[in-house]
């Protein structure tokens, strides 16, 4: 136990627990749209909430996009949380932010959609 409660690695687990990272591997993921930013050195970021799934820095995604679906790479991943150690991956109900490849701030709108094909990639 740390000085002030629970050690971090306590923290991280029990996090982690309640995340259900097994269950988030069989569905897939789906992020809806808050905001869209430029970042020098890092490209179009977007932000928002992740409702289903998991993703990973490198996995293909696809952006609906107005009725469009536009293909990318996602380069980055920040999650805004202190519960757990940065992994590249982000997992349902994280408010995260994802830099995509191949796409400017001007294509996106808030609402828009980020989904990457979980389902069976895993082998789960």
């Amino acid at each position: 136990m740390g000085l002030f409660g629970k050690s971090k690695k306590e923290r991280e687990k029990e996090y982690m627990s309640k995340i259900n990272v097994a269950d988030c591997l069989t569905q897939n993921f789906e992020l809806t749209i808050d905001e869209v930013y430029t970042i020098m050195g890092v490209g179009t970021v977007v932000t928002g909430t992740v409702s289903a799934g998991m993703c990973r820095v490198g996995e293909m995604a696809k952006v609906n996009a107005s009725g469009s679906i536009l293909e990318t790479t996602i380069t980055a991943v920040d999650a805004h949380t202190k519960e757990r150690k940065s992994n590249d991956c982000a997992y349902r109900t994280e408010h995260v932010g994802l830099g995509l490849r191949g796409i400017s701030k001007e294509q996106l709108k808030k609402g828009d959609t980020v989904t990457v094909q979980n389902a069976n990639k895993y082998g789960m």
